[in-house]
């Protein structure tokens, strides 16, 4: 059963925020580092990070585009903005700019569109995920980079992980119909972007796919 938006809202104004940071870097950390790793992020690039939560994607975003980028980091929860922007100060970033917003309905005012659109783990706890998601890409210039890490259903015989990974993604807001959403998400990708690439992880139950704007 997917949460609704004000029980999604009302997990991340509660400790989760405090203690969010250790169990997902020790989890999904080293992913995350591999999907930017293995984008064509670059220096001086312009990056809108949805469900951008504590900022953990930051420093792996920063190694990439240099002080000559930007990060526009977008997300609802003050609890977790504070968090990233305790990150901000200790790192001493200069270009980072944080946003307290629904993804789902998001509207920024730009000269020109971002070169990379990016959210993960936040997807596919939004029980909209699609409005967030073409919001996000309309952001994007043309020939510019898509880039989702979430959680999924795996299949064949690593389907029989799925409950256990359901249950642990729970406390954040996960569900069964969450990792499914993630699947479909993919597809769209799929059929609607360019060279597209998916890597699997954790017994195929986290992902991130990367494609770019025709």
């Amino acid at each position: 059963m997917t949460l609704k938006s004000k029980e999604i809202e009302a997990i991340y104004r509660s400790k989760v925020a405090k203690k969010y940071d250790l169990p997902i870097s020790h989890f999904f950390g080293k992913y995350k580092k591999l999907a930017f790793n293995d984008s064509s992020l670059k220096n001086g690039d312009r990056v809108l990070v949805f469900c951008c939560g504590t900022g953990l994607d930051f420093s792996h975003i920063l190694r990439k585009i240099g002080k000559n980028g930007k990060i526009i980091g977008v997300d609802f929860s003050s609890e977790m903005l504070n968090k990233a922007k305790e990150k901000i100060k200790k790192n001493k970033w200069d270009n980072i700019e944080l946003i307290q917003a629904d993804v789902t309905k998001f509207q920024y005012k730009i000269d020109k569109k971002f070169d990379v659109g990016v959210c993960t783990l936040g997807m596919s706890i939004i029980p909209e995920y699609k409005s967030a998601y073409y919001n996000l890409v309309s952001y994007v210039k043309k020939q510019g980079e898509i880039i989702i890490g979430d959680m999924q259903l795996a299949s064949g015989w690593r389907a029989r992980l799925n409950p256990l990974s359901i249950f642990l993604a729970k406390r954040y807001g996960g569900s069964y119909k969450g990792h499914q959403n993630s699947l479909e998400l993919c597809n769209i990708m799929k059929k609607e972007l360019r060279g597209v690439k998916k890597k699997e992880f954790f017994f195929n139950s986290y992902f991130y796919c990367i494609g770019k704007i025709k």
